[in-house]
């Protein structure tokens, strides 16, 4: 197991919910497991929004069991990259952070995301958008459904990236639309 960082927000950084240092936030502590830095931007701004004070970023470093040994998925210096880069961001966005990458088998995913929540005493869960497709989902299963079953803290999911901006441009082009068929003379 590897720890990163003090747990210490960068300086001269304004506070991630945006009131003055001595307000306290409901969600004080936030357990963030990212599997890769795809999720970082998404996972950082729905912390950020939620008046996360301090967040510890977790990835499990996933092994698999074949003929009796374990043979881990990724390296350790890769799994390390990815919390160094997780730290960083949500310290840049204000919040006090610090990191850990954790070894978990294949299929133990939401297991030990809920196990390290509740060893940390975290307040929220902040899960970044499934990754699986569909179809993968129903063969598989999920592991952001079975973290929300098990979880006994709330747990926030992250929308994919640009589907806000998707939302906003289906709303522009329906209101153009009804706008053009409320202008067309009748035939």
């Amino acid at each position: 197991m590897m720890n990163f960082g003090d747990g210490a927000p960068a300086r001269d950084t304004m506070p991630a919910n945006g009131t003055d240092r001595g307000a306290r936030p409901a969600l004080r502590r936030a357990l963030i497991p990212v599997a890769d830095t795809a999720q970082l931007e998404n996972v950082v701004e729905v912390a950020r929004r939620a008046g996360v004070s301090e967040a510890r970023v977790l990835h499990l470093n996933l092994r698999e069991i074949a003929g009796g040994r374990r043979f881990t998925l990724e390296t350790e210096s890769a799994a390390a990259e990815i919390v160094e880069a997780a730290v960083f961001e949500l310290r840049m966005a204000g919040i006090a952070s610090s990191g850990q990458v954790r070894p978990a088998l294949v299929g133990r995913v939401a297991q030990e995301i809920v196990a390290e929540a509740e060893e940390w005493g975290a307040d929220l869960i902040v899960l970044g958008f499934p990754r699986r497709s569909e179809l993968m989902t129903r063969l598989f299963g999920s592991v952001t459904l079975r973290v929300l079953k098990r979880a006994r803290c709330p747990v926030l999911v992250a929308s994919p990236a640009g589907t806000g901006r998707l939302h906003r441009i289906a709303e522009s082009v329906a209101s153009a639309t009804s706008e053009n068929l409320s202008t067309t003379p009748a035939r």
